[in-house]
């Protein structure tokens, strides 16, 4: 099943947003289906915001990708919503995008999430992103023809320790050409995927990796090793900037992993480099894995929509839910 993301449309800005007044009944991975529903500033939501905070409401603003977004679940579903559920007098505004990179986020956050009044800015940034940060297009489905194309997108480049920005206006489309002249984007082989899935499901496959990984644990993300990579100096200049944007708000980083980071030993690299954050004024990093590796291996794994789909599924949004609730009530962040 192709996952054409028929409800998104090109920005020059951001690269690409939710068609504003969506509202679609999709195919899930795996049987079924779910709704997406998408208010008139292009949020996913199943409800208008107003402009100014009502009185007595303690208003929360996400940024982050499609593991923030609950790809392939209902809106109602998701953390966003199982918080306001569970804590009257809290409003969770998730500007969350699908397939976005850190620096798209902060720019929906600049143009988009400024425009409402709120008290604290939530980011999870799901452990890719600081790859995603460097590219100027990923591989996409066109809706239209199901085809492979690569989707522009904005970028920062930090220079002398400035961030500036680049490929805005993001053209529509771009060609293999102009995305190698432009420094590269994010391409996968199809045929390594699927190789990697193949070995996955071999018979005692995870038997065999958890004796290797408890050795030596696993880093699929080098980059966090190293605290001057291109990848994480350019990821925390993005993070600075967002401190910037906020305010006087606090801005609490929240990273999100998938499966493998619950189900196996892996290394921790990432979590140093954004528990390295808090040096930052106002900036609160927490650690949402123990909330995970706490509960029965089944249960943990089953916070994944595997073996359909690496997404959070609703039992994830949960778990994200209570964990982000424990974390912001610590900080106080969540009384009005």
């Amino acid at each position: 099943m192709l996952d054409t993301k028929p409800y998104v449309e090109h920005h020059p800005t951001f690269g690409y947003r939710y068609v504003p007044g969506t509202r679609m009944s999709l195919p899930r991975p795996g049987g079924g289906r779910y709704a997406i529903n998408i208010n008139c500033d292009g949020i996913r939501a199943d409800r208008e915001y107003a402009p100014a905070r009502p009185s007595g409401i303690r208003r929360i603003a996400v940024c982050g990708d499609s593991m923030a977004a609950g790809q392939f679940l209902n809106n109602a579903e998701r953390f966003g919503e199982l918080i306001e559920r569970r804590r009257r007098g809290v409003e969770v505004i998730n500007l969350a995008l699908e397939g976005s990179g850190t620096d798209q986020q902060v720019l929906l956050y600049e143009h988009v999430g400024l425009t409402f009044e709120h008290d604290a800015v939530l980011l999870l940034p799901f452990l890719q992103n600081p790859r995603r940060n460097l590219v100027e297009a990923r591989e996409a489905y066109d809706p239209r023809t199901g085809r492979m194309v690569l989707r522009p997108k904005p970028r920062f480049e930090l220079i002398d320790g400035e961030l500036r920005l680049k490929n805005v206006p993001v053209p529509q489309e771009m060609t293999t050409q102009q995305l190698d002249a432009a420094g590269g984007g994010e391409v996968k082989n199809p045929r390594t995927q699927r190789l990697k899935t193949r070995i996955a499901m071999l018979p005692g496959a995870n038997a065999w990796r958890r004796a290797v990984q408890a050795v030596v644990p696993w880093e699929p993300f080098p980059e966090y090793r190293d605290a001057s990579s291109a990848e994480w100096l350019l990821m925390e200049a993005l993070v600075r900037r967002l401190k910037r944007l906020a305010g006087d708000r606090p801005v609490i980083v929240a990273p999100v992993f998938y499966a493998n980071y619950v189900r196996f030993r892996m290394a921790r690299n990432y979590w140093d480099r954004y528990a390295s954050l808090s040096r930052i004024g106002g900036v609160y990093p927490i650690d949402l894995l123990p909330y995970f590796r706490a509960l029965p291996r089944d249960s943990g794994e089953a916070c994944f929509q595997e073996p359909f789909d690496m997404h959070f599924s609703g039992l994830g949004h949960l778990v994200l839910a209570e964990a982000l609730e424990h974390e912001l009530d610590r900080l106080k962040l969540l009384t009005a």
